[in-house]
């Protein structure tokens, strides 16, 4: 996956109607900027989307670490973490090659995923949904926005994102919470397949609702 802090439009040229210009992707796909601030993929069929955040809804629950959730792994980047129960997950660091993502969860009985990815530099959550899209895009070209919403996580403000994409014939759903502090941002990410989503989606909310900030 693309750091986040590394996505970047390349300005080529202007619409005609000087309502819109073209623009190539990092991942090398042409797409259109509209004068609001929106975009879409030039060549395929998505309705332009509003990026404005201001414009979600707070979810209405307040979500909490459940009482089993006693190991905290700490991010090694700023003052994140999120509580885990070793009962039903595994995690591990990442790889030497690598910074991001910076562990990996996996379910002991299931095929749910979750990955924390950091970097040390404050975002915009409106640039972080988009940006949260045009990742998603990189590996599967249907990825969509299926909903959006704020949650109140551990008394903490978090984007809540969910989006759909095609990997090699598969469906799959990303669930994930989005969060920036003038330390850095995290990307709490939880995947599995269409298929399975429904039946796992309590357990990968379950961790999800493991996110704290670490108070110094």
């Amino acid at each position: 996956m693309i750091r986040i802090l590394l996505i970047a439009f390349i300005l080529i040229h202007s619409s005609t109607a000087k309502s819109s210009t073209k623009a190539l992707a990092e991942n090398g796909k042409e797409v259109i900027l509209f004068i609001d601030g929106t975009w879409k993929y030039s060549k395929d069929s998505c309705n332009k989307v509003s990026w404005n955040t201001d414009l979600l809804e707070i979810n209405s629950n307040r979500f909490k670490k459940l009482p089993g959730a006693t190991f905290l792994v700490k991010s090694n980047v700023f003052n994140v973490g999120v509580y885990m129960e070793l009962s039903k997950w595994t995690f591990s660091s990442h790889k030497d090659n690598e910074k991001n993502p910076e562990y990996r969860f996996a379910m002991k009985d299931g095929d749910g995923y979750v990955l924390i990815i950091t970097e040390k530099t404050k975002i915009s959550l409106d640039n972080m949904r988009q940006v949260a899209l045009i990742n998603a895009q990189i590996t599967a070209v249907d990825a969509r926005e299926i909903c959006a919403e704020y949650r109140i996580v551990n008394d903490k403000k978090v984007l809540c994102l969910k989006r759909q994409g095609t990997i090699k014939g598969i469906k799959f759903v990303y669930f994930g919470y989005y969060y920036s502090n003038t330390n850095g941002t995290i990307q709490l990410l939880g995947y599995t397949s269409e298929k399975l989503f429904d039946g796992i989606r309590n357990e990968l909310e379950n961790l999800l609702n493991g996110f704290v900030v670490i108070e110094k």
